[in-house]
C-alpha cells in the first residue's frame, strides 16, 4: 500500500530511501499510511511536512531514526519506526493535537501524542488508550 499524498522519501530516512528506493514502502505499516493520509485529508490547506530532505530541507529524522542520527534515543518510538513528527503550514500543532485527541475514535491507531512542542508528534505505541506525554 502506498500513500495518496506522500512520497516514500517523506516517510523514511535518507539512507533507507537511497538503499531501497520505492520498495521502502514495505517498511511502512498500512495503519501509519492510513492515519497520515486521513490527517492530510482533514488538514488539507498548505503542506503537511514530515521529512523534506529530498527537496533540500533539513528534516531527515522526523519518522524512523537510526542509531547514528543525532536525534536517536534508545527507547524513542522513532527508533522503532513507530513515530512521526509533523509540521503543518496552515495549522498550529495545538490545533491538530486537539483535533486528534477530541476525535480519537477516527485515529484509534495513534497511541501517543507529545504535548508542549511546536510540531505534532504522533506514535503508534501498543496501548489500549491514547497516551499524552511531555519529554
Amino acid at each position: 500500500m502506498k500513500s495518496k499524498y506522500f512520497k516514500i522519501h517523506e516517510l523514511v530516512p535518507k539512507e533507507m530511501y537511497q538503499d531501497k528506493g520505492d520498495s521502502a514502502w514495505r517498511y511502512v505499516p498500512k495503519a501509519h499510511i492510513k492515519v497520515l493520509d486521513k490527517l492530510k485529508e482533514h488538514f488539507n490547506l498548505g503542506t503537511m511536512t514530515i521529512n523534506n530532505y529530498a527537496w533540500g530541507g533539513p528534516r531527515e529524522w522526523s519518522a524512523g531514526r537510526y542509531d547514528d542520527s543525532k536525534w536517536y534515543s534508545k527507547y524513542s518510538m522513532h527508533s522503532y519506526f513507530q513515530a512521526y513528527d509533523i509540521v503543518f503550514s496552515h495549522y498550529s500543532a495545538e490545533e491538530v493535537r486537539n483535533y486528534i485527541i477530541e476525535n480519537h475514535h477516527e485515529f484509534k491507531d495513534i497511541g501517543g501524542i507529545e504535548l508542549g512542542v511546536s510540531w505534532v508528534h504522533i506514535d503508534f505505541r501498543n496501548t489500549d488508550h491514547l497516551v499524552l506525554f511531555r519529554v
